[in-house]
């Protein structure tokens, strides 16, 4: 192979990259900042990451059979898994629409009012007087009754050469407290409330004197093209390199919303004094450089405790000295942002039992009350987040995030986010489809397709249900349900149900006795109850109110953020809910076998 650089232009960016032969496409579009789909992280499994090469003798293949390969159609238009493609010569490589990662729907969460403000940052009046005790001029906050706070030696020394009026701003949470910095003016003052997700980062922008939320700012998680799955991310992150990229990109997505909120607020990063982070467990230890490995095991310790660093560890456009706060973990799959969930939905503090449920790439799930809680997680996979399926795509334009039935003709419908034409189906929409299926006959009770069935043909893949012909898609193919992405997301559904099963069965709890079911993030907000139910993703609860939480992930950093009431709230709520581990639950493989029917077992699914 001739070892002369090359040349490559990466469409519709249309960086210039130079490249060495053999060099992987993933990794040169990766480089780029361009995001790319790539569920199975490079592994070759997902068959996401398609890009179109010219000339396409330009690039080789590796790796074997993949079972989402492009077809020899699409080959020949230059169709390549970036995964297992190398370049060979100068080319052009153009990421299609389906394959690009753009900017999803966000959710912003209803916030709390100014009667709770209690920040753990505060700006007090700084004297400098007389201490006949120690050499020098003493340094006293008026107002401040905390413990003696900590301070740099260089800004005690600056404090006491300085003259005229002087604030400090003191950060009293966790340990002891200490002055962060001095300024002539105590404000203003602004904190930021951070969902660290899987797939997205979402901050809010607060006032700290006010409560008030001034901007909010959003990004992708960067760390999204190393895999979506946890443990994938948890496999990179084993060796010091990797967990030193997946630190960074981390540290890029929170960035891009620290500088997009403050720039609509028209602030300076500067301002910026305290950061409060929610986020699973993995994605709070790779933020805080923790190696993630150990939480691969199933008997993983986590502390249940704040987790906190200083910004400047991350590279962040905020003062180095910031301090950035975790919401604390429950488990090693029940992290921060399922107390922020919790605190949103105030089932710490309710005498009626609740279920809460989280379902995303992890499906987290907690019943109980204010008396007793537990809390469980399953491996739900993407499919609720429209990973997963050959068709799938997150909840952003072109998604199709509404599939209905028509009772008197039998017609199948649907409707995208945008009102445009279809690229795919997202979470809600896929979740829809397969009740709407199932109510046309094209699904039996096992979840596969009925051959012979309105809109079934064969495929390449095997038995497929045709949604939307390529003449009516934005993409130019199919829209299609095929009877692997039926057992993927039949799986998915299993798993959930399995594991509220479970968690109803321990505690004696019926489904007539939960009176109140939280949904948060996506699901909750656009999955149709309906649906979730006549799938089967969870049992009918004839007396429950239902609550769409929103980001409650957000909500419960925000409320974390103004109020050190809440954060100890937080603290009480993490340290006191049991985990049920369902890898060692005996109960959950029946459990699960059970749920692999629409809907599931009668006794969830009865009126009483």
């Amino acid at each position: 192979m001739d070892s002369s650089p090359l040349t490559l232009v990466i469409q519709p960016s249309g960086r210039v990259v130079a490249a060495q032969p053999g060099d992987l496409l993933l990794d040169l579009v990766r480089e780029t900042g361009l995001l790319l789909e790539s569920i199975c992280g490079g592994a070759g499994e997902c068959g996401k990451c398609r890009v179109v090469v010219t000339p396409p003798d330009a690039v080789e293949e590796t790796g074997g059979p993949c079972r989402q390969a492009p077809s020899p159609e699409e080959r020949a238009r230059g169709y390549v898994l970036a995964c297992r493609t190398r370049v060979v010569a100068d080319c052009t490589v153009t990421v299609p629409i389906e394959s690009r990662i753009v900017s999803p729907k966000i959710l912003v969460p209803a916030l709390v009012g100014e009667d709770e403000l209690d920040p753990a940052v505060k700006a007090y009046r700084i004297s400098v007087e007389a201490d006949p005790f120690s050499i020098g001029a003493s340094v006293r906050l008026a107002g401040y009754r905390g413990p003696h706070p900590r301070i740099d030696p260089v800004l005690l020394d600056r404090l006491r050469a300085s003259t005229g009026d002087c604030w400090g701003i003191v950060h009293e949470d966790g340990g002891s407290p200490r002055v962060l910095r001095a300024s002539r003016s105590p404000g203003p003052l602004y904190g930021l409330a951070v969902d660290l997700g899987t797939t997205t980062v979402v901050g809010a922008l607060v006032d700290l004197a006010t409560g008030r939320v001034a901007a909010t700012g959003a990004a992708l998680n960067r760390q999204i093209t190393w895999g979506e799955e946890l443990l994938t991310r948890c496999a990179f992150g084993r060796k010091e390199a990797g967990r030193e990229t997946l630190r960074r990109a981390a540290a890029e997505s929170i960035d891009l919303a620290v500088r997009a909120a403050t720039a609509e607020a028209g602030v300076s990063p500067a301002d910026v004094a305290e950061i409060l982070l929610a986020g699973n467990t993995v994605m709070t230890w790779l933020a805080a450089g923790r190696d993630p490995s150990p939480l691969e095991l199933v008997d993983a310790p986590v502390d249940r405790g704040f987790v906190r660093f200083d910004a400047g560890e991350l590279g962040l456009s905020v003062p180095p000295g910031t301090p950035v706060t975790c919401l604390p973990a429950i488990s090693r799959f029940v992290g921060g942002d399922v107390v922020g969930d919790l605190l949103t939905a105030g089932l710490c503090s309710s005498n009626e039992v609740s279920l809460l449920v989280d379902l995303g790439t992890n499906g987290e799930i907690v019943l109980g009350c204010a008396e007793w809680r537990a809390c469980t997680s399953c491996a739900s996979g993407p499919a609720f987040e429209g990973g997963g399926c050959s068709s799938g795509m997150r909840a952003m334009d072109g998604a199709i995030e509404r599939v209905s039935f028509d009772s008197a003709t039998g017609a199948i419908g649907w409707s995208t986010i945008g009102g445009g034409g279809p690229r795919g189906l997202c979470g809600s929409g896929i979740i829809d489809a397969a009740y709407a299926m199932y109510r046309a006959g094209v699904l039996d009770f096992t979840g596969r397709l009925v051959e012979g069935a309105p809109g079934v043909g064969r495929g390449c893949d095997g038995l497929e249900f045709v949604l939307v012909p390529a003449s009516e898609s934005a993409t130019g193919r199919a829209v299609t349900i095929t009877e692997q992405d039926m057992a993927y997301l039949m799986d998915s559904k299993a798993a959930v149900l399995g594991a509220v099963a479970v968690l109803l069965e321990r505690y004696r709890v019926r489904p007539a006795d939960v009176r109140h079911l939280y949904l948060a993030g996506a699901f909750g907000a656009y999955a149709d109850l309906a649906s979730i139910s006549g799938v089967g993703i969870l049992p009918h609860l004839p007396n429950a109110a239902v609550h769409a939480l929103g980001n409650g992930s957000l909500a419960g950093a925000y409320a974390a953020l103004v109020s050190r009431a809440r954060r100890r709230e937080a603290a009480a709520c993490a340290a006191s809910t049991a985990y049920i581990d369902l890898l060692v639950d005996p109960a959950f493989v029946e459990a699960y076998t059970a749920a692999l029917q629409i809907p599931g077992p009668a006794k969830l699914f009865a009126n009483e």
